[in-house]
């Protein structure tokens, strides 16, 4: 019973629906480390498909699980199709990337207790991971440069930051509807003074969207004075940050040219590979034959944009999958706008426009952590939003009336 109390489910849950919970939350703690979050992931999945074969959980669909099929199966077709093979294994995972959203959905559904855990948790792991890239910022970092960027509990620079992005914004849009709830102004300052910190313009360019969009959906006149603010704080930013936002304009700087290069290069296998791309992985073997001869360099990871690695690499089934998938979460959450779950509505178009947003300068589709951490906030925004669906918890058992 200890567990259930923990996790702020009934007593009478049963062990492994509580276990289940359990293990989605240490997930969602994990986020930051790619072989912990793993590990969580799939015995939430797995104990998920126990409980369903059980008929303790009811099964149920969502739209969304079309587009991540199509993902799924499109990306397997190119891996198969491709004249290397060396991510085939890689493709089996993703379908195990993929099922987790639909597991996470089930158990949210079916446990809706479950939910205050999960979004609690979301938000800790922001806090967590925020502190983190302080302690690495102020006490273990020496040179304060773009060789040296904060990491968090991750592996790279680009990880984290595509993973405070989305939990950032979600204590934005809460801390909006309580403005004198201290805890949410402690996580609204921390995540968003470590998403500086990132030096990434990527994701700060995501913010920026995100704001604005719902600036204009919800307050349109305060638009007006976004902007003149905007360029307010910006010109007495201190200096790194003023200098690093001032670059992305500069077109021969070598990451900004080496993004134009990657994109024109990219395009050029488009042309080449329309229909299954040139296989998962096989990007950075086939760039070189593609790159120009000024790019900055030889050999790259991926082309750094969501839309034109996903056609390059598994081809144009992909990228219709892609876009399916984000016209039909934002639609979700044009549904709810101006009912009782406009506030996760809000959330998920801001998560949804961010990530596109900052997809376009940096292959995060493609990056495990923030794939799932995606997934995540649409899962949690889906069963907030959509109709009741019949629950698996315990009932309590009734009181019979009493007459005077």
């Amino acid at each position: 019973m200890f567990l259930q109390r923990r996790l702020g489910l009934p007593e009478e849950t049963p062990t492994p629906v509580a276990l289940a919970v359990l293990f989605y939350v240490g997930k969602l703690f994990c986020s930051g480390w790619v072989a912990s979050s793993e590990i969580f992931a799939f015995a939430t999945m797995a104990l998920v498909g126990y409980l369903l074969y059980k008929r303790v959980f009811t099964p149920s669909f969502h739209i969304l699980y079309v587009p991540l099929a199509l993902y799924g199966i499109d990306s397997t077709i190119s891996a198969l199709t491709a004249g290397r093979h060396i991510h085939s294994f890689g493709e089996g995972a993703l379908w195990g990337k993929i099922l987790l959203f639909p597991a996470v959905l089930i158990l949210l559904r079916n446990v809706p207790r479950a939910r205050v855990a999960a979004i609690r948790m979301f938000l800790i792991f922001g806090v967590f991971a925020a502190g983190y890239g302080f302690v690495q910022y102020f006490a273990f970092t020496r040179q304060h440069d773009l060789e040296h960027r904060i990491t968090g509990p991750s592996a790279h620079v680009m990880t984290l930051s595509g993973l405070l992005l989305p939990v950032a914004l979600v204590f934005l849009v809460l801390w909006i509807y309580d403005l004198r709830n201290i805890l949410l102004i402690i996580g609204v300052v921390t995540t968003h003074f470590a998403l500086l910190l990132t030096y990434t313009r990527s994701v700060w360019l995501g913010w920026i969207v995100a704001v604005a969009v719902l600036l204009a959906l919800k307050w349109p006149k305060a638009l007006a004075w976004a902007v003149p603010m905007a360029i307010l704080v910006i010109s007495f930013a201190p200096l790194p940050f003023f200098s690093r936002v001032i670059s992305s304009f500069d077109v021969r700087q070598s990451s900004n040219l080496d993004r134009i290069r990657m994109a024109e290069a990219g395009i050029e296998i488009i042309k080449d590979y329309p229909l299954f791309g040139v296989g998962p992985a096989n990007v950075k073997e086939v760039y070189p034959l593609y790159r120009k001869h000024d790019a900055p360099r030889f050999r790259i990871p991926h082309l750094h944009n969501n839309v034109i690695q996903l056609w390059a690499e598994r081809g144009v089934l992909a990228l219709v999958a892609y876009l399916f998938l984000q016209f039909l979460f934002l639609r979700q959450c044009a549904r709810a706008w101006g009912g009782p779950a406009t506030m996760f509505a809000e959330i998920g178009v801001a998560v949804t426009v961010a990530l596109a947003a900052a997809g376009l300068f940096e292959f995060n589709f493609g990056d495990t952590e923030v794939f799932w951490i995606m997934l995540d906030v649409f899962a949690m925004v889906i069963v907030f939003t959509e109709r009741p669906q019949p629950s698996n918890e315990p009932l309590l058992p009734r009181v019979p009336a009493t007459g005077p």
